[in-house]
């Protein structure tokens, strides 16, 4: 009898840190990613490569890691104009050096702020127009940084609940493109409610196309735009112990309603406010629960660029990228799109998931990658100011398009 009971007693140990482990377990982690005062920002080519002159909201790499006993997956936000492919397989390989997180799918979106931090783009003439004169210690910064916020959220578990819900934030932006015409950009908020096991506010992740670019080429203060105070004015509405994440979306020709001229921080205050109340509204809707069912595939491919229409070429033989599909609860799919796609695109691809059978089909923009703009092939013969720094020839849209539908194909409900 005293053997089987210490049988008993061993079989035990092994399994209760089991079931205390099961379940869905999320973490938050956060880092500043502000460079030093004096280094240049990125998105205008107007300053010329001037430094910034000083700090008015702080930029985040902000972490959200998800772990359903049976999958890892990161959905980190960078307050940043766009990380490179090189920069994110950096990223991605310094966290799968970590003992227990080598299979974690880590997917960084660039929050394409217009305000923050340059000096990262290695490609001579272009790279220094946009983004000032590259600095190698500078980019290593960025990484490192971001490294330390999934990190951080990965040691950082807590046993929580999550829930998916939509909504639609409208009146905040406006459509910019030149070809087509006449129409009306994708309002379509996604939210990711993440709570603890008591239904306590933990995180929310929430997905809207917008540029954020109310601070025009004249600022010369580092700032997150609309987004920071967006997630302040979420701390605001949903509690203090919140942490809001940003993913932009196919914000390609979409870009923000200014609503104060004179005062663009007070503009980006107003519209970071709206976003907030869209959130707040979705959040209330939405039902959590603490299990999620987690699918992802990734679609790795290279094309050699081509010059726009205007002339302006990358000097590579090949560009190496990805795309990728997320689908929550075998319903709910999200495509990374590494650079800017236009509306058109992400209105199409919606209506295609929705023939399969999604809930709804969303788009995180500028995720693992940032190469450009993603157009239509008659705004790229039409010479749209998108098209000037759109890369992949006239079809690489519909390359695109297509990729996305493979993906959505491929992991669409049962």
């Amino acid at each position: 009898m005293k053997t089987i009971a210490r049988s008993l007693f061993f079989l035990l140990a092994l399994i209760i840190p089991t079931l205390n482990n099961a379940g869905l377990n999320v973490g938050i982690g956060k880092a500043n990613i502000t460079p030093a005062i004096g280094t240049p920002s990125a998105g205008y080519t107007e300053r010329k490569g001037e430094g910034m002159q000083g700090i008015h909201d702080p930029l985040l790499a902000i972490a959200l890691f998800i772990d359903n006993g049976e999958k890892q997956i990161v959905l980190c936000s960078v307050d940043h104009l766009g990380f490179t492919y090189e920069m994110v397989q950096e990223i991605i390989q310094q966290v799968h050096r970590v003992p227990k997180l080598g299979q974690c799918g880590i997917y960084i979106a660039s929050s394409h702020t217009h305000s923050g931090g340059g000096a990262y783009l290695n490609i001579p003439l272009l790279g220094e127009s946009l983004a000032g004169p590259y600095n190698l210690e500078v980019t290593k910064f960025y990484v490192e940084k971001t490294v330390e916020a999934i990190i951080q959220a990965s040691q950082n578990l807590t046993p929580s609940k999550i829930g998916i819900g939509y909504g639609k934030a409208e009146n905040l932006s406006k459509y910019r493109g030149l070809w087509p015409t006449g129409i009306t950009p994708v309002f379509d908020m996604a939210v990711i409610k993440v709570t603890k096991l008591d239904e306590a506010p933990l995180a929310v992740l929430f997905n809207y196309a917008v540029h954020p670019t109310i601070l025009d080429s004249q600022n010369r203060l580092f700032s997150a735009d609309f987004v920071g105070y967006a997630r302040d004015h979420l701390k605001s509405l949903l509690g203090s112990e919140v942490q809001p994440i940003y993913f932009n979306g196919a914000q390609g020709d979409i870009i923000p309603v200014i609503f104060n001229e004179e005062d663009r921080f007070a503009s980006c205050d107003q519209l970071g406010r709206s976003l907030a109340e869209t959130v707040k509204k979705i959040w209330n809707e939405v039902k959590v629960d603490d299990s999620l069912h987690i699918q992802t595939q990734s679609e790795p491919y290279a094309f050699k660029p081509q010059a726009t229409p205007f002339g302006l070429s990358l000097p590579l033989e090949q560009y190496k990228s990805e795309m990728n599909a997320i689908v929550l609860n075998q319903l709910h799919a999200f495509i990374t799109i590494p650079g800017e796609l236009s509306c058109i695109y992400d209105q199409r691809l919606k209506e295609i998931g929705n023939e399969l059978g999604y809930s709804h089909v969303s788009i995180f923009g500028l995720t693992n990658d940032a190469h450009g703009y993603i157009i239509l092939p008659e705004a790229w013969r039409h010479k749209t100011s998108e098209s000037a720094l759109s890369f992949g020839g006239e079809s690489y849209g519909e390359l695109t398009k297509n990729r996305a539908t493979v993906l959505l194909k491929n992991n669409a409900p049962k």
